[in-house]
């Protein structure tokens, strides 16, 4: 049954994408401007020869290596501030309007802003790490929020040390919120440090190849990079998601998972 929504799931993916193609394909039909819409066939022949060319993965990989090292820098600096905000209403209260503000800022600010303090090829880590960090913080505080009154009730009851609450009634309420937290920051980790090398041009990133085609007027390009970085984005999220929560739905306790 499983496998059979699965396959359901997939061919309705399927479906969505070929729709889309053909919108695309019509669009640019219609408009016949390769200058400002290119058609479909045209993006994957440049995608097609970008694949063949060891520049544009070095561009790529190096993209690829800020959000990695952004993420974990995120998931780090996220956990460590959820849990002390968790803990203490004090730091809570304190930490929830500068939170509020990195939420609330265009994140074309702190790139320009980062652009005055740092080198062109760390703006975007700095940029990322900025605005996940308020996602990955909220998600562990969540988990505090979200703690079983009951079960912190039995604990007070028996005797429970601090660490004893934490390790057996904290850890597996925060877990959950900790581990959607950590999908949603590696999502977006790629769209802000994509924005961030658009701005900054360092000189290896994919935001750099995209720039430079837009400067010199070659729509396919930008498209094709795009289209790369979707694709890479997507499929690098869902088998992260993937990875995460099958372990997290194997019915193992959050002490084997952590």
């Amino acid at each position: 049954m499983q496998a059979e929504q699965k396959r359901y799931t997939l061919v309705h993916y399927g479906l969505s994408l070929l729709c889309l193609c053909m919108i695309w394909d019509l669009a640019a039909r219609l408009m016949h401007a390769p200058l400002i819409l290119p058609s479909p066939a045209d993006v994957f022949k440049t995608v097609f020869v970008l694949s063949g060319d060891r520049i544009f993965w070095s561009n790529i990989a190096a993209t690829f290596i800020r959000c990695l090292l952004s993420f974990f820098i995120s998931l780090v600096l996220g956990t460590l501030a959820g849990i002390i905000c968790g803990i203490s209403v004090f730091m809570r209260n304190f930490l929830s309007v500068p939170l509020s503000a990195i939420r609330s800022t265009p994140v074309v600010s702190f790139i320009l802003l980062a652009l005055f303090w740092f080198d062109s090829s760390s703006v975007p880590v700095f940029v990322s790490v900025l605005m996940t960090l308020p996602v990955m913080v909220t998600s562990v505080i969540s988990g505090f929020t979200e703690r079983n009154s009951r079960l912190s009730a039995m604990a007070s009851l028996y005797g429970f040390s601090r660490f004893q609450r934490f390790r057996w009634i904290t850890m597996p309420a925060v877990l959950p919120f900790f581990l959607t937290g950590a999908v949603s920051c590696f999502g977006l980790t790629w769209k802000v440090v994509a924005a961030g090398e658009v701005l900054c041009l360092p000189k290896l990133g994919s935001g750099t190849l995209l720039q430079t085609a837009q400067v010199h007027l070659e729509t396919g390009q930008v498209m094709a990079v795009t289209l790369v970085l979707v694709v890479l984005s997507f499929v690098l999220e869902k088998l992260f998601a993937f990875a995460v929560f099958h372990k997290f739905h194997r019915g193992e306790s959050a002490g084997e998972i952590l």
